[in-house]
């Protein structure tokens, strides 16, 4: 029975995988939803998508000096108005900035690439069997829903003021222009 299915994943045209996929993502989706109703079932469910959330703010508060003093990927539960929320992890940092703020609150925007890292490379470093297809799927669909920054996330961008958003535009900007303007006499060349 293994070997069929096996078959049909591995031997289906794009658009079957692409199916399959969805219906994993889906499913996927529906038993995170569930599990909002359990502190414990929601941390289980959430865990390997809030380790890499959370490592993504430490890692990139670090390196801009937000001096990181606590990172927690254990839920808490907060009732507010009779509605019942879940923080499955956070990070508290000493040194927000209006200049850091922006890159430590989207750094699990980091995600996004190595989701497809892992979608891509998966199969190099392992076999193909029913098992390692699944871990293969939960992997990234993890990845790409733990790389959307939260609310939280949004409102501490927010919080430093107009500034703290246009400030990353404008490093980036300035940044795209050097380039351009410099680009032989970096020797930078396109391929």
């Amino acid at each position: 029975m293994e070997d069929k299915i096996l078959n049909f994943i591995y031997t289906s045209s794009e658009e079957n995988m692409l199916y399959i996929a969805i219906v994993f993502s889906a499913f996927i989706g529906k038993i995170k939803e569930q599990s909002k109703q359990n502190l414990f079932f929601a941390w289980v469910s959430y865990f390997v998508g809030t380790v890499f959330h959370e490592l993504a703010h430490l890692i990139v508060s670090i390196l801009t000096n937000g001096k990181p003093t606590w990172i927690s990927v254990f839920p808490s539960k907060r009732i507010e108005n009779g509605k019942i929320y879940y923080t499955l992890g956070y990070i508290n940092s000493s040194n927000i900035t209006r200049y850091n703020v922006f890159f430590i609150s989207m750094a699990p925007l980091m995600l996004l690439p190595f989701s497809y890292y892992v979608y891509t490379d998966f199969f190099i470093y392992f076999e193909k069997t029913l098992t390692n297809f699944f871990i293969y799927l939960f992997l990234i669909i993890s990845l790409v829903f733990s790389s959307i920054p939260s609310n939280v996330d949004f409102k501490a961008v927010f919080s430093k003021g107009i500034f703290a958003f246009v400030f990353p535009i404008v490093l980036f900007t300035l940044s795209f222009y050097i380039y351009i303007r410099y680009e032989k006499l970096f020797g930078v060349f396109h391929v």
